[in-house]
């Protein structure tokens, strides 16, 4: 399990990039809204048997889950 910071909670563009990504990677959200940014609290994004959670308070969002999962993710906002 890993979890990281990917940005600071204000951070709209940030916050869009990883909907994107999480999107773009075939992830559904509990929430399943895409055009708009995540709200405070924690969502949880899945691909099959595999999850993925975002944890947003007023200071950062945390992405959490599978090693190989987080790191496909971070590839992504780091590449797109």
């Amino acid at each position: 399990m890993t979890r990281t910071d990917i940005c600071a909670a204000n951070d709209d563009d940030g916050i869009d990039r990883l909907q994107a990504a999480l999107r773009d990677r075939g992830f559904l959200g509990n929430t399943d809204n895409y055009d708009s940014p995540l709200g405070v609290g924690l969502s949880h994004f899945r691909r099959g048997e595999a999850e993925l959670t975002v944890f947003i308070d007023a200071w950062a969002v945390d992405l959490a889950g599978p090693d190989d999962l987080v790191r496909e993710v971070i590839e992504a906002l780091s590449t797109g």
